[in-house]
């Protein structure tokens, strides 16, 4: 047996995506965990596109972050599921829903490479302050259908990502963990940012990380949409609408290479009943 494995990139964020639609094929946690540990197939997230069970929708998606665990939402994936499709044909609108089971997106084929991603922001904001060893870590916390805190440096300065994201994974606050993203205002429309991502520790991109940056600074640092979010590589536009809750985020996605990896049938367990 083999699986195609199709890599894209959406600003730096690896994505691989399993085309469910045209071949059966599921993938489950200890699947993904394998083809990224042992098949050494370097990816942040995993993204199975598949047939829709509810008519209205013309695609589902399930996520997987590279350690196996189940994501609720991925934007940088959005974008790439969007391109993915447009590239093998298999939807001829170039505006698209797609469920996740942290909500829909909506999905837009834009102009130059762009692609957007607009979802329904049903959460509130939630500020806390935490208690790492020796520093307190000021976080405005938010779920976009995946739980977010972020930072900002001017209320919390010379914060080590990779240190505060890993130990905020094992407080308990956090019980599934949370996306850890700093960010420096630049201006009252533009953040640099950094995330560690649960799962996948720091990327070079996270789009959902982009758009809870983005509305916690319109909403707590007198920040006017939209707002510019930059990354190492590349930046993402996200405008929110207060008025209907509604959050896009619209950016680079690119298809990487294919990969084709050998697989094994699983064994059938059988249990007889004596």
């Amino acid at each position: 047996m083999t699986l195609n494995l199709y890599i894209y990139s959406g600003l730096g964020n690896i994505i691989a995506i399993v085309d469910s639609v045209r071949e059966d094929i599921s993938l489950d946690t200890e699947d993904v965990l394998n083809l990224h540990e042992n098949k050494g197939v370097n990816f942040d997230q995993l993204i199975q596109v598949l047939p829709p069970q509810d008519p209205e929708i013309d695609f589902d998606v399930k996520i997987h972050n590279n350690d196996g665990s189940v994501a609720s939402n991925c934007i940088n994936g959005a974008r790439c599921v969007a391109k993915f499709i447009e590239d093998h044909s298999l939807s001829a609108s170039k505006q698209l829903k797609v469920n996740t089971i942290g909500g829909i997106w909506r999905l837009e084929s834009m102009n130059e490479g762009n692609y957007s991603a607009t979802f329904l922001l049903s959460d509130v904001i939630k500020p806390i302050c935490i208690s790492l060893e020796e520093m307190d870590v000021n976080l405005d916390c938010i779920s976009l259908g995946n739980p977010h805190g972020v930072a900002f440096e001017e209320t919390n300065p010379k914060l080590d990502l990779l240190k505060v994201g890993k130990d905020l994974q094992n407080n308990s606050l956090f019980p599934d963990g949370v996306n850890f993203g700093l960010a420096n205002k630049v201006s009252s429309n533009e953040i640099n940012l950094r995330v560690y991502e649960r799962g996948a520790g720091e990327t070079l991109a996270c789009g959902s990380g982009a758009c809870a940056a983005a509305v916690i600074g319109i909403a707590n640092k007198e920040m006017i949409t939209p707002v510019k979010v930059n990354f190492q590589l590349g930046s993402l536009l996200v405008d929110y609408k207060k008025e209907n809750n509604m959050n896009s985020a619209i950016g680079y996605a690119a298809f990487v290479e294919e990969i084709v990896i050998e697989r094994k049938k699983k064994k059938k367990l059988l249990t007889l009943n004596k």
